[in-house]
């Protein structure tokens, strides 16, 4: 469930937070480049291109894996995302994700209306178990995609960044992100140098899931860590690297280029 959501929070989301330029006939393009890491070795890549024009915006990313991780799970995956820029946020209008994992295809898309899914299909589709725990309508009245989620308005100041809980929504599990504040460290790539705005956070499973999964079990008991970095002047905060604990051993995701023209 929540590796679902990850390439798409953690690595299509760095380039949003740019203000949105006079309209043009061929809207510019920026680029976002992450690199990611499985106990320090290299087992995958994401990229994503993204085009502002007037008050709309449109990101298409990719994320493949490398490596050693082809060996044991080829995992590749496309997203996408359109919505509005509205004064202190976007507003997705439209989701999209499809990607194969271990010879397993999944697609997700999900239309919405300031925050609210208006409609949503998924496949595979949730499994009829008595043991699983559907998600329910109350439940999607106001949620943020994988995709925009984690891009974050920080307000006059970056040090209430880390106060707030993020309802996210895949098209299959809803879920929870509690962040809290836990410093600043010292970040630099192509795109950024200075200090980054360190959260950890936990997650929360609410609804799309089985309560025996192992996975969702683990996840749940465990702290990650995000860090987050001002685009330009924007006062927009986005994520160029986060740690996630998994089974085998941390889960990197590092910003290689961070919101570049």
């Amino acid at each position: 469930m929540l590796l679902r959501l990850l390439p798409g929070a953690l690595c299509l989301v760095a380039a949003f937070g740019l203000p949105a330029p006079p309209a043009m006939a061929e809207a510019p393009a920026l680029s976002t480049r992450y690199t990611v890491g499985l106990i320090g070795l290299p087992v995958g890549r994401a990229s994503f291109v993204t085009r502002i024009d007037g008050g709309s915006y449109t990101v298409d990313g990719t994320l493949t894996s490398t490596g050693l991780a082809d060996i044991v799970s080829t995992v590749k995956g496309t997203s996408r995302v359109s919505g509005r820029i509205a004064a202190d946020r976007l507003v997705a209008g439209t989701y999209d994700l499809d990607y194969t994992s271990n010879r397993k295809h999944f697609r997700s898309s999900i239309a919405f209306r300031s925050g609210r899914v208006t409609s949503v299909t998924a496949e595979p589709e949730a499994p009829a178990s008595k043991d699983f725990i559907p998600v329910t309508q109350n439940q999607l009245r106001s949620v943020v995609d994988p995709l925009t989620g984690l891009m974050i308005k920080a307000g006059r100041s970056s040090d209430g960044l880390c106060a707030r809980t993020l309802p996210f929504f895949d098209g299959w599990s809803r879920l929870d992100m509690r962040f809290a504040p836990a410093g600043r460290q010292p970040f630099s790539t192509d795109g950024f140098e200075g200090d980054a705005v360190v959260c950890t956070a936990r997650v929360e499973p609410i609804s799309g899931y089985k309560p025996t999964s192992k996975g969702v079990q683990f996840i749940a008991k465990q702290t990650m860590e995000i860090w987050f970095a001002p685009v330009g002047k924007t006062g927009i905060f986005a994520p160029v690297y986060a740690k996630v604990p998994t089974e085998i051993g941390p889960l990197t995701f590092r910003a290689a280029v961070f919101a570049k023209p």
